[in-house]
């Protein structure tokens, strides 16, 4: 009978197996030739289970289930109940990794920087200041991104996944979009094909030059055909009747300072744009049209007012 510490390593070999680290060959000369040939069966079948988070209470009652009909099938060939213990043991271990795994890449950027991922697919996510996206390492099996900040995505042709965000979701093929949550506001804006924006309260179906803001539970669409790619992405910051509130974390995102501001200012509208390259000058693109005053308190905050 196999002792625990046998066990133990057996389920490390295939939790490695499955994850890449170790090659076929490498494996025939760690386990026995059944426990390979069990663990290439689990893999197949792995391989054709859609999963997206990791349930796994339900997992393993489905293992429980996998292995009573195989009792069942092979009652001829009664094999001791460890083994498949041991199966079942490898199962729940192989589902415990994946739900660690499920979102542990994580891909962010700092303060004034942008930064470009190519994905397994092959599509392109771009990132822009001080934002963060985690995928699985699986992603041909859990085709989710988690976003927070401002991202813009150039999906592969014939590709789909979801992008979720703390305010909604946005459902994806072979397009290109951009996507920005912040407080109490949740924007997006379709540049090629189409996208699908979900939140509790609302659905939108976008096409080319489309675009919806969900702001404190309203929405807002507008048209907008003049750009093929955001502006962020050559430097600078362009927003339609967004609120107030939204362009200054933009703008603290890119130069890593402190905002004050009357709440009374949070909810007015602005048009217009910024330059990731110039303090001063962008600090004045945002001020002057609106007639407010700024100053700086100290080297890293800066104060607002009317």
């Amino acid at each position: 009978m196999k002792t625990t510490s046998e066990n133990n390593a057996n389920e490390r070999f295939l939790s490695d197996w499955i994850a890449g680290k170790i090659t076929d060959d490498q494996l025939k000369t760690m386990v026995s030739e059944f426990d390979f040939k069990a663990y290439q069966k689990l893999k197949f079948s792995l391989q054709a289970i859609q999963v997206s988070e990791a349930d796994m209470q339900k997992n393993f009652a489905a293992i429980q289930e996998k292995i009573a009909i195989k009792q069942h099938r092979k009652k001829s060939k009664v094999r001791p109940i460890f083994a498949y213990a041991a199966i079942a043991a490898s199962l729940v271990l192989f589902f415990g990794l994946y739900h660690l795994l499920a979102f542990s890449n994580t891909f962010q950027t700092d303060y004034g920087k942008s930064a470009t991922l190519v994905l397994s697919d092959h599509s392109e996510v771009t990132l822009n200041a001080k934002s963060k996206m985690r995928f699985p390492s699986l992603f041909q099996y859990n085709r989710t991104l988690k976003l927070e900040g401002e991202a813009y995505f150039k999906v592969a042709k014939g590709s789909t996944f979801t992008v979720e965000t703390a305010q909604g979701k946005v459902q994806v093929l072979g397009t290109q979009f951009n996507v920005n949550v912040s407080q109490d506001c949740f924007e997006v804006h379709c540049f090629e094909g189409k996208v699908k924006v979900t939140t509790p309260t609302t659905t939108h179906i976008l096409t080319h030059g489309k675009s919806v803001r969900i702001y404190r539970n309203n929405a807002e669409t507008w048209d907008d055909e003049t750009h093929q790619k955001p502006t962020w992405i050559n430097g600078e910051s362009s927003f339609s009747n967004a609120p107030l509130q939204t362009v200054i974390a933009q703008f603290q995102n890119q130069y890593h300072y402190q905002v004050e501001f009357p709440k009374t200012l949070s909810t007015v509208r602005f048009t217009g744009s910024f330059t990731h390259h110039d303090f001063n000058t962008a600090l004045q693109s945002i001020c002057l049209p609106m007639h407010l005053n700024y100053s700086k308190t100290d080297s890293e905050t800066i104060r607002i007012s009317e």
